[in-house]
């Protein structure tokens, strides 16, 4: 098992998150909640969103079953529940969300979620303690961070990356769309994020595939070597950046090739 909270401990360095990294995990087994001694489930009825803003800030390590959270809606995101009726035929969103039913049912066929029928319970913890193998790396970074991030997935690996949003239901597009897809998700908070969660103005949701997060964070360490850092140095609007490119870049090298 990879050394997860020391992972944690360097990515949480390298990009001086404002709050901690959180490992999730699915349970196929209810009865593995109360395996861990530290584990605390909702005292009531709570939101996925809610679950993961009790481990980032209040350094908690936290489950649920389908029946502690608020709705089904909101276990079917991570497979705990099936998609209601109300849900997938576009009762619900239209009425606040969208102006038609049409659009309701092509945007909740269009949501990821993970499968309903093997998953019983999720955990999340900490994941500078190590908890367990997680099946999923979330953070809370800013724009600065994420794009610092995004340079160190890309690094050694380079791909255009493709993020998404269904508008409301940000947790399908970074914790069941990472699942689901097993690369890196990242979103916008949605308005039921910031108000339940409750995710604040500067941040993105942003999740990691455990497997590249040895590779990810060995990367922000080259990037840190060069000088890519947190916070990001500016030059200012009315400086001459001519300079500094030539040294970073060696222009004048290239161009007497």
């Amino acid at each position: 098992m990879p050394d997860w909270g020391e992972l944690a401990n360097k990515l949480d360095w390298y990009l001086r998150l404002k709050s901690f990294v959180v490992g999730l995990k699915l349970l196929e087994d209810e009865a593995d909640l109360d395996k861990n001694p530290w584990l605390r489930r909702p005292e009531k009825k709570a939101t996925l969103c809610q679950l993961i803003t009790m481990v980032r800030t209040h350094d908690w390590t936290v489950g649920a079953a389908a029946e502690d959270l608020v709705r089904p809606s909101c276990g079917s995101i991570v497979g705990l529940s099936p998609v209601p009726d109300y849900v997938a035929d576009g009762r619900m969103r239209s009425k606040v969300w969208l102006a038609s039913r049409e659009d309701a049912v092509k945007c909740e066929a269009a949501i990821p979620r993970v499968p309903f029928g093997r998953y019983r319970a999720v955990t999340l913890g900490p994941l500078r303690y190590n908890p367990f193998d997680p099946d999923l790396v979330l953070i809370y970074p800013n724009p600065a961070q994420a794009s610092l991030l995004i340079n160190a997935i890309q690094y050694d690996k380079w791909e255009r990356l493709s993020f998404f949003s269904v508008g409301e239901t940000s947790c399908a597009d970074v914790v069941a769309q990472g699942l689901l897809s097993g690369k890196p998700a990242l979103s916008i908070p949605c308005f039921g994020e910031r108000r339940y969660g409750p995710a604040q103005d500067d941040e993105l949701a942003v999740s990691l595939p455990p497997g590249d997060l040895e590779r990810i964070v060995a990367n922000l360490g080259e990037l840190y070597k060069k000088g890519i850092r947190y916070p990001i140095a500016q030059f200012g609007t009315t400086c001459d950046p001519e300079g500094f490119l030539n040294q970073v870049y060696d222009f004048d090298g290239m161009e007497n090739k």
